[in-house]
């Protein structure tokens, strides 16, 4: 009877235990109570291995001297993408590249081949965001302005 009472305050402790975030890396934790045990594993989810990256982002990111970038990025399945931006107010507005995406963490693409301006995105649930172009995301008043939403 006491190995009831010790599995069942032990998975209690388990159940109570709150919310593991999407960066967090595998954990195993066993607890043995006399000759029985107890496992619990936490799962690792990460914008890679759980959210569907592939498709087209659309949005208008901040601008320093125009009015804004009509921002559209296309991500294909077979790693490759497509990126136009307009700038809006401005006579000569258009820029397109396109390449190969890569991860390069689990929730961080990079659009490899463009070389002027930011090129890094973390993935969020039906999101890109921006990165600075040291690759951290941005704060301040103008942060919620740095994200393409799926279309």
């Amino acid at each position: 009877m006491k190995n009831w009472i010790y599995i069942f305050l032990v998975s209690v402790f388990f159940t109570a235990c709150g919310e593991v975030s999407n960066t967090e890396v595998v954990e195993k934790t066993t607890v043995v109570v006399e000759d029985s045990a107890v496992t619990k594993i936490v799962d690792a989810a990460t914008a890679q291995n759980s959210l569907d990256v592939v498709g087209t982002y659309k949005g208008v990111l901040p601008c320093a001297d125009c009015e804004g970038m009509e921002t559209i990025i296309e991500l294909k399945s077979d790693s490759t993408y497509s990126r136009v931006i307009k700038y809006l107010g401005k006579k000569e507005n258009s820029f397109t590249a396109s390449g190969k995406w890569a991860w390069i963490s689990g929730s961080t693409i990079s659009l490899g081949s463009i070389k002027e301006g930011p090129n890094q995105y973390f993935v969020a649930e039906g999101k890109l965001i921006q990165l600075d172009m040291s690759g951290t995301r941005i704060t301040g008043e103008l942060a919620a302005k740095y994200e393409l939403r799926k279309q």
